[in-house]
């Protein structure tokens, strides 16, 4: 069994790969609450630890070349957020292990039911080990 951080990690990915997909390709503004729930700031202005893990899941998201985006606003959201064409594409692959759609029908099935073990074999096999 992984860290909780590690299950939040691989939500927070799917979250966003998910959002990107239902406006691609036009780009839009992101806000990391879409991503983690509601932020708490603390007495000296710095985020919760949540949305603090799921802005770092967006920049590593973008660092690894699945989505672009222009600007951030502090940690609150990004600007003209849009998937790569290698995520776009990886998305629309079928799901080589059944005949249950493509690994974007997947991801949405397994982050709607809460089963944080399919999500995470779908983003490390599709998504991160390559």
């Amino acid at each position: 069994m992984l860290d909780v951080h590690i299950d939040d990690f691989y939500k927070d990915c799917a979250v966003v790969l998910l959002l990107g997909f239902r406006q691609f390709p036009r780009a839009q503004t992101l806000f990391i609450e879409d991503i983690s729930g509601p932020d708490d700031i603390d007495e000296y202005g710095l985020h919760s630890p949540r949305h603090q893990a799921a802005f770092g899941a967006v920049v590593w998201l973008k660092d690894e070349g699945f989505i672009r985006f222009s600007e951030m606003d502090g940690q609150k959201s990004v600007d003209d957020f849009v998937l790569t064409s290698k995520a776009f594409s990886r998305l629309l692959k079928p799901n080589p292990k059944d005949d249950s759609g493509s690994i974007l029908e997947v991801i949405e099935y397994a982050r709607l039911q809460g089963d944080s073990i399919l999500l995470g074999h779908l983003l490390r096999d599709h998504f991160l080990f390559l």
